[in-house]
């Protein structure tokens, strides 16, 4: 039986920064928390910087991934030291807001007139 191994996550925070480290595979029940500990973060008055270090990170389910896309969308600093890290940030930088969506039913033609005329030209063309 494979065992999908949950991220350690480390807050760190200080007077001047807030820092929230992931180590391992972002996923699960462990989501819910990070947000929790970010949003608390974003709440308090003191200006200080928010940083999510995702250097040790090793992967991230759907959830995972949207957290971290929102983020970064909001301005949240991320640290990335590893080539694999860089990746994980590309792709968490490139999420799209929405999905796509695959359309189905044709587009209708518009449909002509009896009022409807060609065009003509003007006079003197």
């Amino acid at each position: 039986m494979w065992r999908l191994r949950v991220a350690t996550y480390k807050i760190i925070d200080r007077a001047d920064e807030f820092r929230i480290e992931i180590i391992g595979r972002f996923a699960g029940d462990g989501v819910p928390e990070v947000r929790r500990s970010w949003q608390q973060a974003l709440r308090e008055l003191a200006p200080r910087r928010l940083i999510v270090d995702i250097s040790r990170l090793t992967g991230y389910d759907a959830a995972g991934r949207k957290l971290l896309a929102d983020m970064y969308r909001h301005g949240t600093e991320f640290a990335a030291r590893t080539p694999s890290s860089l990746v994980f940030l590309n792709e968490i930088a490139n999420t799209p807001r929405t999905p796509a969506k695959l359309i189905t039913a044709p587009i209708p033609a518009p449909q002509k007139t009896s009022a409807e005329q060609p065009l003509r030209p003007a006079a003197g063309q």
